[in-house]
């Protein structure tokens, strides 16, 4: 039987978050406590975004922000990265998608989306990927939209 005060180890895959000024502090802590348990290695935030220390970020975390490492990085940290892609719209379909074995998903706020600028450089590298929706609304809460691309890209490295 599971003891809930003793946590199971964590299995962390070459995976990485790019969080592209995300504001809001309830879905960074949001996207940390997704990103945790999908086994993601790190987390690098745009400036701009909200702190993960933010107290409404920490309680939305529950507790995952000491778990996961994170840093605060500048466009240019991702100009190097081969495996480099962004999650946004008119993008190549979720389930269609080649998701690198390691590497890094750009991820943009709700508001303005992934910055033209890294949209750029994410088109050169491994693309775009987009969740197919059939609603009339355009988009997700980018917290659940995380949680559905990490579902997917978990899937596929652990079938490999």
């Amino acid at each position: 039987r599971h003891d809930p005060s003793c946590p199971s180890p964590r299995q962390v895959l070459p995976i990485r978050l790019y969080l592209d000024k995300i504001r809001s502090p309830y879905n960074v802590g949001s996207i940390f406590r997704t990103a945790e348990c999908f086994g993601v290695e790190r987390i690098l935030l745009a400036p701009g975004t909200a702190s993960p220390t933010h107290p409404r970020a920490m309680r939305s975390a529950m507790g995952t922000i000491g778990i996961i490492p994170w840093e605060v990085a500048p466009y240019s940290s991702l100009e190097e990265e081969p495996n480099l892609f962004a999650l946004e719209t008119g993008g190549e379909a979720l389930e269609y998608f080649p998701f690198p074995a390691q590497g890094i998903c750009i991820v943009g706020s709700e508001e303005l989306g992934v910055h033209p600028r890294l949209l750029s450089l994410a088109k050169k590298k491994r693309g775009i990927v987009s969740i197919p929706l059939l609603g009339s609304k355009t988009s997700l809460n980018v917290s659940v939209a995380v949680g559905i691309l990490m579902q997917e890209w978990a899937r596929q490295l652990l079938r490999r």
